[in-house]
């Protein structure tokens, strides 16, 4: 089933920091697309994807595997806080 998971974070990132982990974090199989947007506040990121899993839990953990893999180097994991999680289940086209 394919899965569309939000989370906030806390993380002090730049641009260019959080471009590198979008670029890494989109090599990853298990996840079909991951994109992040600053926040308003410019301490927290915003961070989507689509993941393919067998359901909501697994879902949210194959993504913050894939976050804490592709920021290792950079603290992420350690440093940066989840503020708000979203996981949602994307219904398959039907056809007419």
């Amino acid at each position: 089933m394919m899965y569309r998971v939000d989370v906030v974070l806390s993380a002090n990132v730049d641009d260019d920091t959080l471009h590198e982990i979008l670029i890494r974090a989109n090599t990853y199989a298990i996840v079909e697309h991951v994109e992040a947007t600053r926040g308003t506040d410019h301490q927290g990121c915003l961070v989507a994807a689509r993941v393919d899993a067998p359901g909501p839990v697994a879902a949210l953990g194959s993504l913050l595997t894939v976050l804490s893999q592709t920021s290792e180097h950079l603290g992420l994991g350690e440093e940066g806080s989840l503020r708000r999680v979203a996981v949602e289940r994307e219904e398959p086209f039907s056809s007419p």
